[in-house]
């Protein structure tokens, strides 16, 4: 069943909360948007930010990578190549 939505000035649009229960979409789900033709399409992120960070982090302890030795290797690619 069709809803109509209004967006906002700041572009932010409210899901209906029939579509929100249906779909079991709250305040931590995040989605992808899509433009697909002249359709947006709105899907669930099937990985959020905080279940990758996790992983990395128990990888990282698995390796004996610190935060010092990540946050190094990162200015030094940052750097470029060394001539």
């Amino acid at each position: 069943m069709a809803e109509i939505v209004k967006v906002t000035t700041k572009g932010q649009l409210t899901l209906p909360a029939r579509i929100r229960k249906d779909l079991g979409i709250d305040k931590d789900t995040y989605l992808l948007a899509e433009e697909v033709g002249d359709f947006v399409v709105l899907r669930r992120a099937e990985t959020q930010f905080r279940e990758l960070s996790k992983l990395f982090r128990l990888q990282a302890r698995r390796r004996g990578i610190t935060q010092e030795a990540l946050l190094r290797a990162l200015k030094k690619a940052r750097r470029g190549p060394t001539p």
